[in-house]
């Protein structure tokens, strides 16, 4: 008589200690780059916006500035002129804007950005509409900031 058969069926098991060892693995390496990614990031405390609303940009009235890289340089127009980005710049950028609030003080103001552009570069933008509103006298005013794909990008 063969031994195989003495001992009765063949019974297949399934052994998961090393399923559970990979389980435990994993849990413990997901803990570790959760808390060492949240390391890197410092908490923030963003401004919360009023009636914010994700919208598309109609071609109504509006007053558009566009702030654009082209080449090596970065871009500020307001229709047809364009502004340096030195200080004779930006108080040209803030008359040129205050007078246009002035007119029509219901226009919304669009920043219109290059995707690929650091904030730096938009910042001062938002300190001129700022300025000029304050000079024209309006309180608020509507504020959309638009990003645009680079053309390198398309």
């Amino acid at each position: 008589m063969s031994l195989l058969h003495a001992r009765g069926p063949a019974r297949i098991d399934a052994n998961l200690t090393p399923l559970i060892d990979l389980a435990f693995l994993l849990i413990v390496f997901f803990v570790l780059i959760a808390r060492m990614s949240g390391e890197q990031l410092p908490a923030v405390s963003l401004p919360e916006p009023h009636r914010a609303a994700l919208t598309p940009i109609r071609s109504g009235q509006r007053i558009a500035i566009n702030v654009i890289r082209d080449g090596t340089t970065i871009v500020r127009s307001l229709g047809s002129q364009r502004f340096s980005a030195d200080s004779a710049g930006e108080g040209a950028l803030i008359e040129a804007l205050m007078q246009r609030i002035a007119r029509d003080r219901t226009l919304p103001v669009d920043i219109r950005a290059d995707r690929s552009l650091p904030y730096t570069e938009v910042q001062p933008i938002l300190h001129a509409v700022a300025q000029a509103a304050e000079r024209a006298g309006v309180g608020p005013i509507t504020l959309r900031v638009c990003a645009l794909e680079s053309a390198a990008n398309e």
